[in-house]
């Protein structure tokens, strides 16, 4: 587990822009999860997907947002070789993560991690198959709409006072 401090999190920061860039792609894809839509990470997610704040000091980084961009991008991986037609299990480009799943670090994130032991238990499967459309539009709704829609209701909360 990474802690975030007073000489690293600028890192935590830059990571936070990099997830919204991700999330920014990932809203303007027709189904809201698209082929290549992690190409804006340029940090380690399993450095962030459980990473936690030193106690002292004032970070200003969305830890929640950091958190959940994290292991959304670990989806995104898992996403594209799933679409690629490529096995899952094992593959090159998502095996660290894997081992991550396995260990229990995206525990904070039950549902993103079921998703992917199902990828991976299902191994793959053609492009007609729709079963990753239908397993990854709930979470996109719930982490990439639900963030946007919170920044939304905090904007309107503002100018009603």
């Amino acid at each position: 587990m990474h802690i975030i401090k007073s000489d690293n999190y600028e890192e935590a920061e830059d990571a936070v822009r990099d997830i919204l860039m991700m999330y920014v792609d990932l809203a303007h894809s027709t189904a809201g999860f698209g082929h290549n839509a992690d190409v804006y990470i340029r940090f380690d997610p399993l450095k962030f997907v459980d990473a936690e704040v030193e106690d002292t000091g004032c970070y200003y980084v969305d830890l929640e947002l950091l958190r959940a961009g994290s292991a959304i991008a670990i989806l995104c991986a898992f996403y594209n070789v799933w679409v690629e037609e490529q096995e899952v299990d094992g593959h090159p480009m998502t095996n660290r993560f894997q081992v991550a799943v396995d260990e229990g670090r995206l525990s904070r994130f039950a549902d993103i991690a079921g998703v992917i032991a199902e990828a991976i238990r299902r191994k793959g499967a053609p492009l007609e198959d729709q079963w990753i459309e239908e397993a990854v539009a709930p979470l996109y709704r719930k982490y990439v709409v639900g963030f946007f829609a919170r920044l939304a209701k905090q904007d309107r909360s503002a100018r009603q006072r």
